[in-house]
This record gives C-alpha cells, sequence and structure tokens, in this order.
C-alpha cells in the first residue's frame, strides 16, 4: 500500500475556505465514496473548540464523516477508536503538547491503529506536536517550564522533527547531541512524503519561509531544502 505522511508547523487554518496544506492532504487521499476524516485534537489537551470548524472543512470538501476523538477522555471503547482509526482516509492530529500527545495515545492504545493505518495508505498528519508525534523523535517546548525536551514518536520515519524553526533555532545546536537526522520546518509549510518520495508544500501566506534538512553526518549544516533540494531517504 502506498504510504503518505505530511508535516506541518504552525498556521494551517481550518477556518478558512481552502487551505493550500489541508488541500494537499485532502488530494493525496485514496478517492471513494464515504471518504473520512479523524481529527486528533490529543496535544492540546482535547480541547473541543475546533471540533466544528475541522469537520465543517472536511464535509464541504468532499468528505462524508469527521468524527474528533478525545482519546484522554476515556470514554471511548478500544473497538470504537480502532474502527475510527482504521477507516479513515485522513487522520490529521492538531498541536500542542507532544508529552501529553504520547503519554495519552500509548495508555489508551490507539498507536497499533495509527501504524496500522498508516501501513494501509491512510493519509496521516499534522502539524507541530501534530507532527512531531508521527517521527522517531520530536523537538517540543513541554518540559517543566516550558524547557525544550527531545521525545520518542511513532517512528513513522527515521528523523527527528522541530516545527516552528524560524523560533526555534536553538534546535541547530541541542540536536548535534542525538546522533539522529534533523528536519525542520518553518511557520505556513509542510513536508509531504509519498511513498518515499518528498515535496515541499508551501501555504503561500510568507514565502521566505522553507523547510530544511540537517544530516548527522555533515555535522548538522542546515540545507534549505527548497533550494537545495537534497537526497534524503524517507
Amino acid at each position: 500500500m502506498s504510504k503518505k505522511l505530511v508535516l506541518g508547523s504552525g498556521g494551517i487554518f481550518f477556518e478558512n475556505p481552502s487551505d493550500p496544506i489541508i488541500d494537499h492532504i485532502i488530494s493525496i487521499a485514496d478517492k471513494k465514496e464515504n471518504m473520512k476524516a479523524v481529527f486528533l485534537p490529543t496535544a492540546c489537551h482535547d480541547n473541543h473548540g475546533d471540533e466544528e470548524t475541522v469537520r465543517n472543512y472536511f464535509l464541504t470538501h468532499g468528505f462524508s464523516e469527521c468524527t474528533s476523538l478525545y482519546l484522554s477522555e476515556g470514554t471511548l471503547s478500544d473497538e470504537e477508536i480502532k474502527e475510527k482509526i482504521l477507516s479513515a482516509s485522513v487522520i490529521y492530529a492538531d498541536g500542542g503538547n507532544l508529552k501529553f500527545l504520547l503519554e495519552t495515545w500509548r495508555k489508551c492504545g490507539v498507536i497499533k491503529y495509527l501504524k496500522q493505518a498508516y501501513e494501509n495508505g491512510t493519509v496521516i498528519a499534522g502539524q507541530s506536536s501534530g507532527a512531531m508525534c508521527w517521527c522517531r523523535r520530536g523537538y517540543d517546548n513541554c518540559g517543566i517550564d516550558g524547557r525544550y525536551m527531545f521525545l520518542d514518536g511513532l517512528d513513522l520515519i527515521p528523523y527527528i522533527l522541530c516545527p516552528h524553526f524560524e523560533d526555534w533555532q536553538h534546535f541547530c545546536e541541542n540536536v548535534k547531541m542525538q546522533e539522529l537526522d534533523g528536519l525542520a520546518v518553518d511557520n505556513d509549510i509542510a513536508i509531504s512524503i509519498v511513498d518515499g518520495k518528498y515535496e515541499i508544500i508551501d501555504s503561500g501566506r510568507n514565502p521566505k519561509h522553507s523547510a530544511f534538512y540537517l544530516p548527522a553526518d555533515m555535522e548538522y549544516k542546515v540545507i534549505d531544502i527548497v533550494k537545495e533540494k537534497p537526497e534524503i531517504a524517507f
């Protein structure tokens, strides 16, 4: 099955009539009747505030259903979680606190179903913490007093991801202790990876922003992916 992963930073807006990054996510989903989306607001502590906005976006873009799964509340059975995840054409994870997201997902047992959905060809996507979680490791300010820390994710790709790179330049130094290749994404940008081939999706809202590759074997030199188009093994 085709494997599809879209990693965004901040600046993805479901409240707009159209968003280039979300529209790209929808465009690479397998087209079929009764397309379903799943929204995971775990990283923002399962805040219900975006449920209607996200659902309306997908419903007005060809989906028959969009379900928000509030996994931290403990109200869903394992069978309900499994059915929703494995029937989805698109799974989108919101940003927030990466540590809370990963702890919640491990506690409720959803990770095995998310990995199975990815293997089955579901588009797996997210922004900020909702993008880092899919990688081998993420870099987030979810430590005590907002300290930055590295956390092990679902390992769909073998990289450390840093979002908000224009503001989190300290990643360049801190990643050197990890001995693992890094990816970094500015806001309003996403990296789309389909069957091992990548492209950069630009929202058009800030054309100066980009995405970057920091290979460990080059002492974490910061390589602009848009300008230099490096070979990256996904």
